[in-house]
């Protein structure tokens, strides 16, 4: 582990720590890659083996699959060690890509896409608890600023990569592009990790209830296709129930998937949690449409379109570099100021982007993204640092856990109030503007709740802080 007394930039990358953070930027690269590139390829997908019935599905069953890898894990690493888990993590995700490249028609295409969103969620449950493990508190935020770069460049250049394939008829090659990257997680693991004994404290892996959490989130992700209003509500409820009923068995059982008492307001980790899912359910909604918005509305290329919403990545990755190295006064304003930069970037959206101009609507954007970053990589490292003896694992583990279910949660209700906006009935300016209203109206709920919830966070802190200094 690097040393705390050395906190520069520098720091980060001196002795192990640039083969570690080498491969904990790997781990969240795959994932952030295939975010931006299914989207892209897609059309040339279903072109090409068919299933445009189906055309939602590579991503439902991509998102249900990770959060269900990212919930187990805590357990797999701490059952495995680092260096398996990631073995096994990055060679179900292999597996998934090379069905995906190979695969003759949607239905197998489907499978390979379920497996790499379970690879893909257990690297990066994998790639937070490493940030806990390889690194201490003081050099944790600006390992998570090292990451928030990966989201940008990732934003940038994944459109544009699949576009090429596309372009040139082998979208396939995404997929193949994948045996180089899975031979350098091997070699990275292996000269970053040590080779620990597995255990056998951490007992079988909750199958019961990774099914019940899957089963909510495809009733989430589900709820998006349907054109029936009362039975997508009927799913939202369905999985919120799932979704709570997972959480009282994981309460009471003996190897647990997550932290004890995850949604307590009464301690940071749960604090920490409910702001990470409040933060992407509040800005997923608006952001599912923004492309669709920017084209219709401003005349926007399709080609450029998806760079609108990108500028929130864009703002995230900015911010992230200059409030990774603040202090801990400055943490605490940073933790009050990003949420509420998030809830006035929101407002400032839902007020331009019917009537523009387009530059104050990205703008707005971006500023939601300053919001995300100033104050993500503190929340974080607080929630790691205050994790109960024996559940460091797990609580790292299971953060990216929460903020995939903002998104699951975010991207139905965004479904939801189209349609009650009666985008269903077809494409127009008064239908959209109105869909507008819906989406961010209903955004501030959420918005503002997690600025609260901060709020919260900060008063937990303070005594941990006064400790420090006494």
């Amino acid at each position: 582990m690097a040393t705390g007394q050395q906190t520069g930039w520098r720091s980060v990358t001196q002795g192990a720590g640039l083969l570690r953070l080498a491969l904990i930027m790997t781990c969240v690269a795959l994932h952030a890659m295939d975010v931006f590139v299914i989207a892209t390829i897609l059309p040339s997908v279903v072109a090409d083996i068919g299933g445009v019935g189906f055309y939602a599905w590579p991503a439902a069953l991509y998102i249900t699959a990770s959060i269900m890898g990212a919930a187990s894990g805590g357990v797999t690493g701490g059952k495995l060690g680092l260096r398996r888990a990631l073995l096994v993590a990055a060679t179900v995700y292999l597996t998934g890509s090379l069905i995906c490249a190979t695969a003759p028609h949607m239905a197998i295409f489907l499978i390979g896409r379920t497996a790499q969103g379970l690879g893909t969620g257990l690297l990066v449950s994998l790639a937070y608890t490493m940030v806990r493990q390889l690194f201490d508190e003081a050099h944790r935020p600006l390992v998570f600023a090292y990451l928030s770069m990966i989201w940008g460049l990732a934003a940038l250049a994944g459109p544009l990569m699949a576009g090429l394939f596309a372009q040139f008829d082998f979208w396939r090659g995404v997929y193949w592009l994948t045996i180089p990257v899975f031979l350098a997680l091997l070699t990275l693991s292996r000269r970053a990790l040590p080779q620990a004994p597995i255990s056998s404290d951490t007992g079988k892996l909750p199958l019961e209830r990774l099914i019940l959490l899957g089963a909510a989130v495809l009733c989430v992700t589900v709820s998006g296709q349907s054109e029936i209003p009362g039975l997508r509500l009927g799913l939202i409820l369905a999985a919120v129930a799932g979704v709570s009923g997972m959480l009282w068995l994981d309460h009471v059982a003996k190897n647990p998937l997550l932290p004890s008492r995850p949604a307590s307001l009464h301690r940071i980790v749960g604090t920490g949690y409910w702001i990470f899912f409040l933060m992407s359910f509040s800005y997923t909604a608006p952001n599912v449409f923004l492309p669709l918005l920017a084209q219709r509305l401003h005349d926007v290329p399709p080609s450029l379109a998806g760079y609108v919403s990108a500028a929130m990545s864009l703002g995230w990755s900015i911010s992230a570099f200059f409030a990774a190295a603040a202090a801990p006064p400055v943490q605490r304003v940073l933790i009050i100021t990003g949420p509420l930069c998030i809830l006035t970037g929101i407002i400032g959206q839902g007020v331009f982007v019917v009537d523009g101009p387009i530059w104050a609507l990205i703008a707005m954007v971006l500023l939601t993204g300053l919001g995300i970053g100033q104050c993500h990589a503190h929340i974080s490292n607080h929630a790691m640092s205050n994790a109960k003896p024996g559940e460091e694992a797990l609580t790292a583990g299971a953060i990216p856990t929460m903020q995939s279910l903002g998104f699951a949660f975010g991207a139905a209700t965004a479904g939801l109030l189209s349609n009650v906006a009666g985008l269903s009935g077809g494409i127009s300016t008064e239908t959209l503007t109105a869909v507008t209203d819906w989406i961010y109206g209903f955004a501030l709920l959420p918005a503002s709740l997690m600025l609260l919830v901060a709020l919260r966070l900060v008063w937990l802190i303070r005594p941990v802080a006064s400790r420090t200094r006494s």
